[in-house]
């Protein structure tokens, strides 16, 4: 009998002829693999983001659905010259390459400016005020009216002759009146006050228009009561018909108990209180 000796598996031909198509095989499934990906994510193929800003939402929504790219509004701004619905940003930018159905992202202005509160309260300086309604969009004119106490401070804020109040709220675009504080050179004369409580003395001075200066107290006062009930003795400068003083000058007052001989008389003893 004549043996045969065998070659081990891995170096017969069997085992070379498989291993090199096992090669092909996997060569084609990864071949196959790599057009399939690129086929479902457009590998290769890109769009090109057309320039939208100034266009209408509806002209530039048209253009991109064209190129089968969509959109989201992400943000909006108020200005009264631009036409609302009008695209004033985009992202990405105009020539940019991007994938199919990508979201641009767009800026608008507004249709209409949301209203906000005026702010502006009694006594603010007018210089701020302005400041503030320009930044605000809100237009203004301005009135001035005699007040020594309030020159240069906003008195008041008018809108169709009805008075605002820093709550209001406002739209951009609107038109206000702000009234301000002014000094003037009108002369009043200075009535008396002897005699008069606080709150009487006070009346007549707007009724002049006047302001009170310092009020100063004489003497004792046990209780609230007391210093409720003192009047007038003295005040600075007197009553004078013949010397008119300017609007909105400040008198000062000094009070003492009702009853007391100070009532009616000024001595110059007192000044010094």
């Amino acid at each position: 009998k004549t043996s045969t000796k065998r070659r081990p598996f891995l170096l017969s031909k069997v085992f070379f002829k498989n291993l090199v198509y096992a090669g092909i095989l996997a060569i084609i499934l990864v071949a196959g693999l790599w057009f399939w990906l690129g086929h479902i994510t457009d590998h290769g193929e890109s769009i090109t983001v057309p320039p939208l800003k100034g266009l209408s939402l509806d002209e530039a929504v048209s253009k991109l659905n064209d190129r089968g790219l969509e959109h989201m509004v992400v943000d909006s701004i108020w200005s009264e010259d631009a036409i609302g619905g009008t695209i004033v940003e985009q992202i990405p930018h105009e020539g940019k390459e991007v994938k199919e159905n990508r979201k641009i992202l767009l800026t608008i202005y507004r249709y209409a400016a949301d209203a906000e509160k005026l702010g502006i309260k009694e006594g603010e300086v007018a210089e701020v005020a302005m400041i503030k309604l320009r930044n605000k969009g809100i237009y203004f004119d301005t009135e001035y009216e005699s007040n020594m106490l309030m020159d240069g401070m906003v008195i008041r804020v008018e809108k169709d002759r009805k008075m605002l109040e820093p709550t209001t709220e406002i739209r951009p675009g609107e038109k206000v009146k702000l009234v301000i504080g002014k000094r003037s050179d009108e002369k009043v004369l200075v009535p008396s006050f002897i005699g008069l409580s606080r709150d009487s003395a006070e009346m007549k001075l707007g009724q002049a228009n006047l302001s009170l200066g310092s009020a100063l107290y004489i003497g004792e006062f046990e209780s609230q009561s007391d210093s409720v009930e003192a009047v007038v003795t003295r005040q600075s400068p007197k009553a004078n018909p013949d010397e008119p003083i300017t609007i909105g000058s400040a008198i000062d007052l000094w009070f003492s108990k009702r009853g007391s001989l100070r009532e009616t008389i000024q001595p110059d003893s007192l000044i010094s209180n």
